[in-house]
């Protein structure tokens, strides 16, 4: 694979501060899928808390001080939307969502941010077990020019915190290519942290994983 090109940490302006340890991190939250392995939408449905998964997921970004945080909206964009309507965040709709793949979600909402950050939290909304605490993890372990991912018992999981000196090279993969592609075009520049919960690696793709992880005994600090 032809590693694709990135900004020199060096290049870029300075980065804003005023989040985590001084420094500014965005998150992109993916809500833009089909469902299409559920008849109802995943994200609507409610989590442990009561709250819509959409709802909960975002929820924690807010928590952690994370800003901005954009919403990347697909299938019942009007019903995600609703759902978020007194939180504060961007809801930004993908017109390509049913027929994109994720990166053209990713693309929408790194059109969205603004490029003072230093690095994007990239989350898919359904994936609710996340725990507020590898978020943390993530942003103290991030440095310039740096990818970092956590990985649970030696598996990769999410989210990604996207360092800003790759959004341009996101921006230009082509359509058919998967987000993890420029990650993995460029280990030498990515930090797995170790989490001890699982939840960075479950989604609620389908209805049975759905309740099996919502009845589940795992820590929660999710709700």
């Amino acid at each position: 694979m032809v590693k694709p090109g990135f900004v020199q940490a060096d290049e870029l302006p300075p980065v804003a501060t005023g989040g985590l340890r001084g420094v500014s991190f965005g998150a992109i939250i993916l809500a833009a899928g089909l469902s299409s392995r559920m008849v109802e939408n995943k994200l609507l449905l409610p989590w442990r808390d009561g709250q819509p998964i959409v709802r909960h997921v975002t929820a924690k970004y807010i928590a952690e001080a994370i800003a901005p945080a954009i919403v990347v909206t697909g299938r019942d964009a009007a019903a995600i939307r609703a759902a978020l309507a007194d939180m504060p965040v961007t809801c930004v709709h993908n017109p390509d969502y049913a027929t994109g793949e994720m990166l053209s979600s990713v693309k929408v909402g790194l059109g969205a941010l603004p490029v003072g950050l230093a690095a994007a939290f990239i989350q898919p909304a359904d994936m609710p077990c996340v725990p507020a605490a590898a978020i943390a993890q993530l942003a103290a372990a991030h440095g310039t020019g740096w990818n970092v991912a956590p990985q649970y018992e030696g598996r990769r999981g999410h989210p990604v915190l996207l360092d800003r000196a790759y959004w341009r090279a996101m921006l230009d993969l082509p359509a058919d290519a998967k987000p993890r592609a420029l990650i993995e075009a460029a280990p030498e520049r990515l930090r797995l942290v170790d989490v001890d919960d699982e939840g960075v690696l479950l989604d609620v793709d389908t209805r049975e994983r759905y309740e099996r992880v919502l009845g589940c005994g795992a820590r929660d600090d999710y709700s």
